[in-house]
């Protein structure tokens, strides 16, 4: 039996990517959405979310560049118990194979790395 990393009973294949940052909540939160964040992110993203709660998580659909259909992206936003790091999370399902779990890997890891460089700007 083969041991399928990342392929859930019910939702495709999933990957997961989370970092925390020295930056607390509303900050981290207010620069990604702001017009100099979104760039940084949101390529392929359907902006209309399905949900939006602030300084906390949103959901909505995401379809890569190489990909026909889309896949379901959650961004979280964890505050750290000293409120002055936050760890940010992003989550997508509903990817069709492995090949897809794969890029999204890469695509979204890339993304929590270039954070960093919006940071310090």
């Amino acid at each position: 039996m083969t041991n399928n990393i990342g392929l859930t009973k019910d939702a495709g294949w999933q990957f997961g990517v989370r970092k925390t940052l020295p930056m607390k909540l509303e900050t981290l939160w207010e620069t990604f959405f702001s017009d100099r964040g979104l760039p940084y992110w949101n390529e392929g993203i359907d902006e209309d979310f399905s949900t939006f709660k602030e300084y906390s998580h949103i959901r909505t659909k995401w379809r890569h560049k190489d990909f026909t259909e889309d896949a379901n992206l959650q961004i979280r936003f964890i505050p750290s118990k000293n409120k002055d790091k936050t760890t940010i999370s992003f989550h997508v399902d509903k990817l069709k194979n492995e090949s897809q779990r794969e890029v999204a890997g890469k695509y979204w890891s890339k993304v929590i790395e270039d954070l960093k460089l919006l940071l310090e700007t």
